[in-house]
């Protein structure tokens, strides 16, 4: 998938916790159960989808997205120890699916607003359609993934105070 930006994809990231594995996962289920109500001290909501496999998302977000997949953005994780006795933690972060659809569509929709002519239409409004789909939808979509990936992923590690693996 090379030729989608990673800005709008699924990243890995690998970080440790100085807490066992046993401290961690209470930690991250407190919290889980925390935000399931009217608390917005964390903007992390989700759950445990195995022993040491987890989902998060945003408890609330800046854009609202109807469709298949309401969030603007998804960490899945898991909890282990590693081959240096450290509790370690994967996780990967990406945003909604729908981002990455209007990315390839709305270019498509402008391709098509400048190459049909329009002769009946005015012209004039036809281009400045056709080039605002063609180019500044994209930088929208791809700026809108970017800031939910990061901002999940900075409110995850801060959140539970993981430092990153060298």
């Amino acid at each position: 998938m090379e030729f989608i930006p990673k800005q709008i994809w699924k990243e890995a990231y690998n970080y440790y916790s100085d807490k066992s594995v046993d401290e961690l996962k209470t930690d991250i289920q407190q919290l889980l159960d925390k935000t399931r109500g009217w608390d917005f001290s964390v903007n992390l909501t989700g759950k445990f989808t195995s022993e040491l496999e987890f989902e998060m998302t945003p408890k609330w977000q800046f854009a609202i997205i109807r469709g298949f997949e309401q969030k603007i953005s998804y960490l899945e994780g898991q909890i282990f120890v590693d081959e240096f006795k450290r509790t370690r933690v994967t996780f990967s972060v990406r945003p909604n699916s729908t981002l990455l659809i209007f990315l390839f569509t709305f270019p498509m929709i402008g391709i098509f607003a400048l190459t049909t002519g329009n002769m009946k239409g005015d012209q004039e409004a036809a281009k400045m359609v056709g080039l605002a789909f063609i180019f500044v939808v994209p930088v929208v979509m791809l700026l809108l993934g970017y800031f939910a990936k990061q901002d999940i992923k900075n409110c995850f590690v801060r959140t539970f105070d993981l430092k990153p693996v060298e």
